[in-house]
This record gives structure tokens, C-alpha cells and sequence, in this order.
């Protein structure tokens, strides 16, 4: 707001324009991307033959989220192991294997669509999107050798045990599983690129569904390596990028990213703290039920 010298006043005007059925039809958007990440999951665990029920996974989401949104470090992920061997007695291995599927495939995914989209979307500066281009060719290349050299090594040393067990924990995902999982993925970035559309439109904003997810996803992909808590300010700075470069006001890009802060941040951590809270409830209660059994 400083930076672009625009005052609360405005970002309230463009807020309060918002009609009721817009806000639902952003919530429900919202909902829809939160269950196909929830849904993704559980097919992963069935992928890795760790069977799951869908209450469990639902809880274990935003519990998770609220963790990822109310610490400086990503507590979320060994939070979500934790929650699966408690409530789903899934191994920590396979936890943790499913927790780094699905951030290496998020990352890459949201990498792959930035670095080419960007291409497109700033056609007229091609030229300078060729190293970034280059440098994400090489990046996963790495991994591929990576995965090459832990694959053929049989090192005693704790940590490379620690990596096999995890890399034996990814054999069961076949490539038809993988392409289907990647699939689904791509379908969350695209009904990403749905909420930042539909908000820029309510804003009177024209904005394509393709610019709408080369954005997201690279304030997305921008804010992981960032390691800033929430991606604070590097996603909101990307997507204001983004939408001024196709001419959307600033106090209206402003008012988007808040909103999509408010609920990829506010919504999540607040579900969270609900279902967190009837879960601690549920387990205290089964506690007490096994001691008066015992008694």
C-alpha cells in the first residue's frame, strides 16, 4: 500500500463492491479446491496401498493448514505424518513419503506452468525468460540423477537409510497412478486460476483463465522457495506483478490478493482451529472412556 501509495479507503471501496452471490460462488470455489486436495490425497495413500477414510483426511487438512499458517516454520507437514499414524495408523515412512509427493509435485508442477506460461505471457521479453527456462531443465535433470545415484547406493549412514526406506516407501506408485495423481494436481491449479479470474471479473478486470493460472502458479511456485512463513508478501507481490502487467489498477490488484489471502490463510486456519479443537475434544473423550473401562 505504500509502495503504490493507495489508501485503505480504497481497498475498502473496492472490497464493499462484492455482492453476496460473489462471495458464495468464491467459497464454493474454495471448498471445491480444498476437497480435490483432500480427495488427492486419499487416492495417493490407496496408491501406496495405505488405505484411508475420507473424515480422517478432511481433519487432517485443515488441521494441518492451521499449522502451516499459525508458525514460522512448515510444522504442517510432520503434523499431517503424525496425524495419519494416529488416526489412520499409517506408517511414518509412507507419511512422510506422501507429504514429499505431493510438495515436489505441487512445486515442479506450479515451476513447469510458471516458466513456460511465463513465456507466453511475456512474449515481448521472451528473451529473458530463456535462463530461467534453462536453469528449471537443469534442476530436474539434478533430481533425476539424484533419484538415479540413491537408487544404486547401499550406504550404512543413517541418513541414506532414512532415504531408501522413504524411496521404497514410493514403489507401489506406478506410472499410471503418478500420471492420474499429477492429473488431479493440474486440476487444482486450474481451479486456482478460476478463484483470481472470477475475483478480477467481479472487479470489472478482464483476466484470461491461462493468465489467471500462470499467476497463481507462480506466486505459489515464488513463495515455496521463498521459506518466508505463509509466503507473505512474495505471493501477493507475484500476483500484483502479474495483474498490473495486463493493465489491472493497483488498488484493485490490492483487493484481489487480499481477498485471496483472507481465504486461502484466514479461512483455512480458522477450520482448522475448529476441527483441531472438536478433535482434541473427540480424543480426550475416548481417553477418559478407556479409563473408566480400565476402572
Amino acid at each position: 500500500m505504500a509502495l503504490l501509495q493507495i489508501s485503505f479507503q480504497d481497498i475498502w471501496k473496492a472490497l464493499s463492491s462484492l455482492k453476496l452471490w460473489q462471495l458464495g460462488l468464491l467459497l464454493l470455489v474454495y471448498f471445491l479446491i480444498s476437497l480435490f486436495l483432500i480427495i488427492s490425497r486419499k487416492y495417493l495413500l490407496y496408491s501406496l496401498l495405505a488405505p484411508s477414510r475420507l473424515k480422517n483426511l478432511f481433519f487432517i487438512h485443515f488441521c494441518s493448514m492451521t499449522a502451516h499458517y499459525s508458525t514460522p516454520a512448515k510444522l504442517g507437514f510432520p503434523l499431517t505424518v503424525y496425524l495419519l499414524k494416529k488416526l489412520e495408523d499409517i506408517p511414518y515412512a509412507t507419511g512422510t513419503a506422501v507429504v514429499l509427493i505431493e510438495l515436489v509435485v505441487s512445486t515442479v508442477l506450479c515451476g513447469a506452468i510458471a516458466v513456460f506460461g511465463s513465456y507466453f505471457y511475456f512474449a515481448d521479453e521472451a528473451s529473458r525468460i530463456l535462463p530461467f527456462l534453462l536453469l528449471f531443465v537443469l534442476c530436474v535433470l539434478g533430481l533425476c540423477a539424484v533419484g538415479v545415484i540413491l537408487r544404486n547406493k547401499a550406504v550404512n549412514n543413517p541418513l541414506f537409510r532414512f532415504i531408501r526406506d522413504l524411496y521404497d516407501a514410493f514403489k507401489p506408485l506406478d506410472k499410471v497412478n503418478t500420471s492420474l495423481y499429477v492429473i488431479v494436481r493440474f486440476t487444482i491449479q486450474i481451479f486456482s486460476g478460476v478463484s483470481l479470474m472470477l475475483l478480477a471479473r467481479f472487479f470489472s478486470s478482464d483476466l484470461s483463465l491461462f493468465q489467471a493460472v500462470v499467476a497463481g502458479s507462480t506466486a505459489f511456485f515464488l513463495s515455496s522457495l521463498s521459506m518466508i512463513p505463509m509466503g507473505l508478501g512474495v505471493r501477493e507481490a507475484s500476483v500484483l506483478f502479474y495483474l498490473h502487467h495486463v493493465g489491472i489498477p493497483n488498488e484493485v490488484g490490492l483487493s484481489i490478493v487480499t481477498i485471496q489471502r483472507l481465504l486461502s490463510t484466514g479461512l483455512s486456519f480458522g477450520l482448522g482451529m475448529v476441527l483441531g479443537a472438536l478433535l482434541g475434544l473427540r480424543n480426550l473423550s475416548s481417553s477418559s472412556h478407556i479409563k473408566n473401562q480400565k476402572t
